[in-house]
């Protein structure tokens, strides 16, 4: 059975999790939540680097793993390449804005992609189509980690902060924002919207022999707090789904 750890700094991670749990149910999965360090989004190359390789080695002493899931668009976007490196016999596997699958079908013109602005700024894709509109929310993930269980409150600061966007298409960019799809599906109805979980579980069960039809999952976050029981209840309402 596969070891496979997540790594994300809060709920992204969760979202991440839930979909390969429905679609690669057969690995031994570690999510590791680093709530110590959140929001990623906001900080450098090199901090995200030093911060990323400080846990990779203290998850290793005790959870050998084969696969490691960025389950974060920031960490894809700025260190990834640094751990395949630093990593070469382990399999790395990003998340990356679903850009592509929101150009099949719209314009360039026609999409908008939220996200932190260092994803923006750092991702390949977002610089690639200039012709986009990109947007960062500050805070915006950290404010999805503290109301995971209210998260309708966070509803007219949305409303206020998407009001000009005008789009057929929005990229979620931020694997947090996947949590408040239905409240931004309210406030945009006329949008069609493009997460990465489907892209990420398809590329891990490409490493990962089906054959068997059982799975683990163990929850870990690096500060102490009621922040992982609130990262399970959340993970048992989306098994749910």
């Amino acid at each position: 059975m596969k070891k496979v750890l997540l790594i994300d700094s809060g709920l992204g991670g969760a979202n991440i999790l839930a979909r390969c749990l429905k679609e690669v149910p057969c690995c031994d999965y570690l999510l590791f939540c680093d709530n110590k360090n959140l929001p990623y989004g906001n900080k450098s190359k090199q901090d995200l680097l030093k911060i990323t390789i400080e846990n990779l080695e203290k998850i290793r002493r005790f959870f050998d793993f084969d696969i490691v899931i960025f389950a974060c668009n920031t960490l894809t976007a700025t260190v990834i390449e640094e751990c395949r490196e630093i990593y070469s016999d382990t399999v790395f596997i990003g998340t990356e804005p679903a850009i592509l699958p929101a150009l099949r079908k719209f314009e360039e013109k026609d999409v908008c992609v939220l996200a932190t602005k260092t994803t923006i700024e750092n991702n390949l894709l977002c610089k690639k189509y200039k012709n986009i509109m990109y947007k960062s929310i500050d805070n915006l993930a950290a404010a999805i980690d503290e109301n995971i269980d209210n998260l309708s409150v966070l509803k007219p600061y949305l409303e206020n902060e998407l009001a000009k966007i005008d789009k057929k298409a929005v990229v979620l960019g931020c694997t947090h924002y996947t949590s408040i799809t239905p409240i931004l599906k309210e406030i945009l109805p006329t949008v069609e919207f493009f997460s990465s979980e489907d892209g990420v579980a398809r590329r891990l069960r490409s490493f990962v022999d089906e054959s068997e039809e059982n799975f683990k999952v163990q929850v870990m976050t690096s500060k102490e707090s009621d922040f992982r029981n609130k990262i399970l209840w959340y993970l048992n309402e989306k098994s749910k789904e």
